[in-house]
């Protein structure tokens, strides 16, 4: 035998023993049925598809289908598919032969096509393996048969001896006969989506010249694969369609991952149709900015002695941050924000005299580390390192005549640890962010001779609680609650201030309460 035959003969045998598919076929569901994460009734279920749903079958195994759908990878029995109506037009020339079928394909002659019998006149069901014996049922090694129903000559559909897959929650019986349990806790680990902004064409292969694969419009839920090169983003489609886009059409830039703690601003990727990332997936690189208006209630008890200061003050709180992905469930990032209250006309003066303006500048500076928890919520975990500035100012401070009570202005700087929770869809329009941090030393300066104490310090906690609420697309409603607590002490009497005596060991309780509402912007 000459060497191209014989190549060609090695070709064709290793051809027909092949045991997967060779060729991505489109079917679809027959009836409700399980997703199961191998082959047999008891793999874990990893999602329901109901009836009609289409999916592309990428391997077969016996009387299992390895099919892509929905983003997901997983097996469903043959018995609960059939070919898909497009699949049927497409294959109507493929049809292998089978003992029984004429040759003759004429229009009319007695060998037409009516004579087809076997696994030929199975018309919506999916072709066999070539290495399965027809009409016969073997084992796999869950215990469940595998297809062999017996061909009808009058060109019905066969029915399979095997077991089918059970919904979850129910179970099958095994070689033994005792119930199999299928688990019905889904995978947790969910696909990232996004959307084209406008219709656009997916391509075969990441080149401008390349063929077509699929064409998506704005409604079309696509499922990112993480697979990008230079400017284009793989793709798969509800029906396990794979394509390339240009990552600058879909909406917020084909990333899968990013988000951070928000004091208010862009409550995060939303499914509806003007955009977004849906089922909970973050962003790549977002930068919010949000703005609020509010009171602070100012409340300072010195001790000893019992004196206290307390007056509310007119608010103004912006801020913005920065958050990115890090490797795969990763974020970093960091946030700048400030907030000034006027208090007009003031503390009242415990000597008389009117009352004393007060201005309260804060200054917070953090850089941000986060573990994305990768729930349809979004919701992730983060690590907080800061600077936190605090100027307290008198109004005419050095003028005694008017600041009768001798209040010091007073400047705090202080590093801050802690720790924040962000859920940016707890549901479809509303987010919440929470955090927590700690200043275990710091330092203190007051205004010359009208110190408190020679060697003044503070330690306190920062505490944050929020809500967002989508009002337009990357526009929201922010509302926020600002706790600010320092435990002050001041050690012994300074030499020269003018301030009242109150002994060694003077100390001072602050509460800062601040109530603000406003709005986000995230980019």
């Amino acid at each position: 035998m000459r060497l191209p035959a014989l190549f060609l003969a090695l070709l064709f045998l290793a051809v027909v023993g092949s045991p997967t598919a060779s060729r991505a076929e489109k079917v679809k569901t027959n009836q409700s049925t399980s997703l199961l994460s191998r082959p047999g009734e008891r793999g874990k279920v990893i999602l329901t598809l109901q009836e009609g749903k289409k999916m592309k079958v990428i391997a077969k195994d016996g009387r299992w289908l390895k099919v892509n759908v929905s983003g997901r990878t997983g097996w469903v029995p043959r018995s609960k598919v059939d070919v898909a109506e497009d699949e049927i037009a497409r294959n109507t020339r493929r049809r292998p032969f089978v003992d029984g079928r004429g040759k003759g394909r004429g229009f009319g002659g007695e060998a037409g096509p009516d004579d087809r019998i076997g696994a030929d006149a199975v018309g919506n069901g999916i072709e066999a393996n070539v290495d399965e014996p027809s009409g016969k049922g073997e084992d796999d090694e869950d215990g469940g048969g595998r297809g062999g129903g017996k061909a009808k000559p009058d060109g019905g559909k066969a029915k399979p001896d095997g077991g089918k897959a059970k919904p979850a929650g129910k179970g099958s019986e095994d070689d033994e006969g005792d119930a199999v349990v299928v688990d019905d806790e889904e995978s947790s680990e969910e696909r990232p989506t996004a959307k084209v902004k406008a219709k656009t064409v997916a391509l075969a292969d990441p080149a401008d010249d390349a063929e077509e694969a699929f064409a998506a419009t704005p409604s079309t839920t696509l499922y990112l694969t993480g697979n990008k090169k230079g400017k284009y983003t793989e793709v798969e489609t509800d029906e396990g369609d794979l394509g390339y886009v240009l990552t600058s059409s879909l909406q917020g830039g084909g990333e899968s991952s990013g988000g951070g703690i928000r004091k208010g601003g862009g409550g995060g990727g939303d499914d509806d149709d003007d955009g977004g990332l849906a089922g909970g997936a973050r962003r790549g690189r977002e930068i919010d900015t949000r703005a609020r208006l509010g009171v602070t209630f100012v409340s300072q008890t010195m001790s000893p002695g019992g004196g206290h200061v307390g007056t509310s003050a007119a608010t103004l709180a912006i801020g913005g941050g920065v958050t990115m992905p890090y490797q795969k469930k990763f974020i970093v990032g960091g946030e700048l924000t400030y907030d000034y209250a006027k208090a007009i006309p003031g503390v009242k003066n415990p000597m008389g005299g009117g009352t004393t303006s007060i201005g309260l500048h804060n200054l917070r500076l953090r850089a941000l580390g986060g573990y994305d928890m990768k729930k349809p919520n979004g919701m992730a975990l983060f690590g907080r390192l800061g600077f936190h500035y605090q100027s307290y100012q008198v109004g005419n401070v050095g003028d005694l005549t008017k600041n009768t009570g001798k209040l010091p202005s007073e400047i705090i700087k202080a590093p801050a640890l802690g720790f924040g929770i962000e859920i940016p869809r707890l549901t479809k329009k509303i987010g919440v962010h929470g955090s927590l941090d700690a200043v275990l030393f710091s330092s203190v300066s007051q205004t010359k001779r009208l110190e408190d104490g020679a060697s003044p310090a503070a330690r306190g906690a920062l505490f944050e609680a929020g809500m967002t609420y989508r009002w337009r697309k990357d526009l929201d409603i922010v509302a926020a609650y600002d706790l600010t607590y320092f435990a002050m002490s001041f050690g012994a009497p300074a030499m020269g201030s003018m301030r009242p005596a109150l002994g060694g060991n003077a100390s001072r309780s602050d509460q800062f309460h601040v109530f603000s509402a406003g709005v986000g912007k995230a980019f």
